[in-house]
């Protein structure tokens, strides 16, 4: 797969980069600066197990509908290219 909506993959890339670094440094300035709110995000984890399950699960399944969304338009795009 090269081209993403007619995008280069290596531009996406770059892109997606630039944005998650910031935020992740951003994330970790604010945790640093006030770890209270780290502890109050962090400490539902081992509290609210079957919440913390679901929510991993439910991401998880997310991602999955959306790789074989892709998966299968690339698959189709493919057959029909080839027929054609």
């Amino acid at each position: 797969m090269e081209e993403l909506f007619g995008v280069s993959m290596d531009i996406i890339m770059a892109v997606l980069l630039a944005v998650f670094l910031p935020v992740i440094a951003v994330v970790a300035f604010m945790a640093w600066r006030n770890p209270v709110m780290l502890k109050l995000g962090l400490r539902n984890i081992p509290r609210r197990k079957s919440q913390t399950a679901l929510i991993i699960v439910g991401i998880m399944m997310s991602t999955l509908i959306m790789a074989a969304a892709f998966g299968t338009g690339d698959s189709i795009t493919y057959s029909i290219r080839k027929n054609a």
